[in-house]
């Protein structure tokens, strides 16, 4: 029964840390942030006010519309990644726990269960493997749109 509690505990902490999208942001948010930096510091040295916003003009908005989209398709990239790279890192963790596990657990000379257990366990890191480097493809797509973490 602590096993089960210790092992949900794992899984709620892990999913919690992966599934933080509000700071995940698109490129042209991204690059209003750059500018409002940039905003700031010009305004502090005195710049007047007709040439900030002759350099830097409001968003229009289709701008902004666009700005959202890709925000929201930045942050499901990101859950998709995160989702799928956790997901893939557990089952592999677990095929290495059943896999020491059958090490003690068949300790008999039957080998009916140690071809069980290391078959599963394969498997299952197998599956795992394959969702983290699924992961690295959606992490690759994630990067090259420009799709940022704050």
């Amino acid at each position: 029964m602590a096993f089960k509690a210790a092992t949900g505990l794992l899984l709620i902490l892990t999913a919690a840390s992966g599934c933080v999208p509000s700071s995940v942001i698109g490129p042209l948010q991204h690059e209003r942030e750059e500018q409002e930096k940039l905003l700031t510091r010009a305004r502090r040295s005195g710049v007047s006010e007709e040439v900030v916003k002759a350099v830097f003009s409001p968003l229009t908005p289709e701008e902004v519309q666009t700005s959202h989209a890709e925000n929201d398709s930045c942050r499901s990239s990101y859950l998709w990644k995160n989702g799928l790279t956790w997901t893939g890192s557990i089952f592999v963790s677990v095929a290495a726990g059943a896999t020491i596990a059958a090490a003690f657990a068949t300790g008999n000379n039957d080998t009916t269960p140690k071809l069980v257990y290391g078959v599963s366990a394969a498997s299952l890191a197998a599956a795992g493997s394959i969702l983290v480097a699924l992961g690295g493809i959606i992490q690759q797509g994630f990067t090259d749109r420009g799709c940022w973490v704050r």
